[in-house]
């Protein structure tokens, strides 16, 4: 905080994130005396998308009921009020609810500048305030989702920064190996290894058929 850089912050968690920029970071800036500008960025999956949440309305709410319904309406009273569209600020809604899929949008899916509430959007309002905050609190992926994208040449999703600290450092393998890594399962090879079956079997009937 000292070093007169931007700092990155990032941590293994979405909980962790909110607690260093809720309670931890507030503290240290007011000890020290500080007058830095915080901001809290977090994947697209975080926030909501009020493109979609129209399209949830209008597509599930006549077909779900239930939990389902009870989240969906939950999120729509809270969208009236909410200034950042964090999802975590809804008491007691689980992240892993059908209805949050349905409501927060992937690179995609977004419609980008041609969403028609693009200037409300709250992935880009946040991204915004990263761009003029001293520090940013972000998470392990967050932060290798952006290597990632840079790799591919593609626009990057976190600001430069001279500092980076990583909270909960011995998560930051696992999550590399996430984005880095080449998985196979058993599973897999059996699923190929058939469509292997099928498309010998495919190839031989071919060569029948030309005799």
């Amino acid at each position: 905080l000292l070093s007169g850089e931007r700092v990155l912050v990032s941590t293994a968690t979405r909980a962790l994130q909110d607690q260093l920029y809720g309670r931890d970071l507030p503290r240290l800036l007011q000890a020290l005396a500080l007058p830095l500008r915080a901001a809290l960025l977090k994947g697209r999956a975080s926030y909501l998308c009020r493109h979609r949440l129209e399209l949830a309305r209008q597509e599930d709410g006549a077909h779900q009921g239930g939990a389902y319904a009870a989240d969906l309406a939950r999120i729509e009273l809270w969208a009236l009020a909410t200034r950042t569209g964090d999802l975590a600020e809804i008491p007691g809604l689980d992240e892993r609810s059908p209805v949050a899929a349905r409501v927060t949008s992937t690179r995609d899916n977004c419609l980008g500048q041609d969403c028609p509430h693009f200037r409300q959007c709250h992935v880009y309002q946040a991204r915004r305030e990263a761009l003029a905050a001293d520090v940013v609190v972000i998470n392990h992926h967050l932060f290798l989702a952006d290597l990632a994208v840079r790799e591919a040449g593609v626009a990057a999703l976190l600001p430069s920064a001279g500092v980076v600290v990583f909270d909960e450092a011995h998560r930051l393998a696992d999550t590399a190996t996430e984005f880095f890594g080449v998985q196979w399962s058993t599973g897999q090879l059996l699923d190929l290894a058939q469509d292997m079956l099928a498309a010998g079997a495919d190839r031989r009937i071919f060569f029948r058929l030309g005799q």
